[in-house]
C-alpha cells in the first residue's frame, strides 16, 4: 500500500497554490478540526491526522471553542462565501456539538438530591432538555451548512459533506495545559460535582448523553443528498477517572491524543474513499 500523503493544512488568510495540490477540502468546526487547547504538540488534529491518498489541502475555518452557532453563522461569513463560491472542493468538513453540549450540561443533567442520591444514570440526565438542545439547535445548524452549500454554490451544490461523531470522553480532573500548566477546563467534572452526581455514575452519565449526541447527529446522514456521517464512538481508548494527564488515547478531558485522532482520522479517510473524494 502507498504510503499516504501528509495533508497540508492551511487557515483561512493563508496563501495557497491551488494547482499544487491533487485534492481540496473545506472545513469548519471546533478543535478537534482546529489546534486543541493550548496543547503545544503536533497533529493535534482530525485534519493532520487524515491518511489521504493523494496530495491534499485543507481551507480550514475551524477554531477551538466554537459552537454550532458560531459555524453556522459563518454562512453569512463573505470570505467563506467567497471560498465556497469560488472553488470547487472534493468534500466540505464539519467537526461540532461538543461545545454545545459542554454548554447545556447545567440544563441537561439533574440536580441530585443528596438525600436520596440516584442509582442510574439515566436518572441524572433530563432526556427532553437534551433532545431540545439537539433537535432545536445542533441539528438546524448543520442543516443551515449543508443548505448553504446546496443553494450557495453552483461549485459546490452536490459537494459531500462529512461530518464526525464524537468518541466517549472520561470526567476527570485533565484540564488542558499550557507549558505543563492547567489552563483551561476540565469541562465535563465540574458540570457533573455541580449538579452533585454520585461519583460512581459519572462515566456511565457521560457514556449516556455521548451516545444520544451520536445517534442524533446520525440523523443527519442522507447519502442521497450527499451527506455522510462517520460513526466515531468506540474508536479510542477511553481514559482513567483517576488520571490527570495523558491517559488512554486522551491529552485531557475532553481532547484525544495524536494516536487517537489518528485512529479517529483513519475513519474519515476511509469515507472519503468510499465516496472516492480522497
Amino acid at each position: 500500500m502507498p504510503k499516504p500523503h501528509v495533508v497540508n493544512v492551511q487557515f483561512n488568510n493563508e496563501h495557497v497554490f491551488w494547482g499544487d495540490y491533487a485534492s481540496h477540502f473545506l472545513a469548519e468546526g471546533d478543535s478537534w478540526f482546529g489546534w486543541a487547547h493550548l496543547n503545544l504538540v503536533p497533529s493535534s488534529n482530525l485534519l493532520e491526522q487524515l491518511p489521504l491518498r493523494r496530495s491534499a489541502v485543507v481551507i480550514s475555518y475551524a477554531y477551538s471553542g466554537d459552537t454550532m452557532r458560531n459555524m453556522g453563522e459563518l454562512c453569512c461569513n463573505s470570505a467563506f462565501a467567497q471560498e465556497i463560491g469560488a472553488q470547487n472542493y472534493e468534500a466540505i468538513l464539519l467537526s461540532g456539538g461538543g461545545n454545545d453540549l459542554i454548554d447545556a450540561l447545567p440544563h441537561v443533567l439533574r440536580a441530585a438530591d443528596p438525600a436520596a442520591p440516584p442509582t442510574r444514570a439515566v436518572d441524572c440526565v433530563d432526556a427532553a432538555a437534551l433532545d431540545l438542545l439537539f433537535d432545536s439547535y445542533v441539528l438546524p445548524n448543520y442543516r443551515q451548512i449543508i443548505g448553504y452549500r446546496a443553494s450557495g454554490s453552483a461549485a459546490n451544490q452536490s459537494t459531500p459533506v462529512l461530518i464526525h461523531t464524537y468518541d466517549v470522553p472520561t470526567a476527570r480532573d485533565a484540564p488542558a495545559t499550557f507549558l505543563g500548566i492547567p489552563a483551561v477546563g476540565p469541562w465535563l467534572l465540574p458540570a457533573l460535582v455541580a449538579a452533585r452526581i454520585p461519583e460512581a455514575l459519572h462515566q456511565e452519565v457521560v457514556a449516556l448523553i455521548f451516545a444520544r449526541m451520536e445517534s442524533k447527529l446520525l440523523t443527519l446522514d442522507d447519502p442521497a443528498a450527499h451527506v455522510h456521517v462517520v460513526k466515531t464512538s468506540g474508536t479510542i481508548a477511553r481514559a482513567l477517572p483517576d488520571q490527570q494527564g495523558l491517559s488512554g488515547d486522551w491529552i485531557n478531558e475532553i481532547h484525544p491524543d495524536a494516536h487517537g485522532y489518528a485512529l479517529i482520522a483513519a475513519k474519515l479517510a476511509k469515507r472519503l474513499a468510499e465516496i472516492n473524494v480522497d
